[in-house]
């Protein structure tokens, strides 16, 4: 898989697919995220969201590789406070594919 620029669709619905740091996960278990990045090159999600109309609820494929390991999950967009990344996405792990 390369950039998180590409589109996918679920349920008829375009999904921005976007790559997940999930090792860089904060928050609580409840309460969730990572840092999440888009484009090519890849940029966090905060610096694009603008150019992107992002808006609440908006369906997501978040990836994540490393040399071991490629998965993808889908998730929906929610926008959070003003103290670090405004937007994060909730992952539906039920959705959860292994690439490799």
């Amino acid at each position: 898989m390369g950039s998180g620029d590409s589109l996918k669709t679920r349920k008829g619905i375009m999904a921005l697919r976007m790559y997940a740091d999930f090792n860089s996960g904060t928050g609580t278990d409840e309460d969730p995220y990572w840092c999440l990045r888009y484009g090519s090159p890849l940029r966090p999600l905060d610096e694009v969201a603008a150019e992107l109309n992002l808006c609440e609820g908006m369906p997501e494929l978040l990836y994540y590789e490393d040399r071991s390991e490629e998965f993808e999950v889908s998730a929906v967009l929610v926008k959070r406070g003003t103290i670090g990344p405004q937007w994060h996405a909730c992952a539906d792990w039920d959705t959860m594919r292994r690439i490799r």
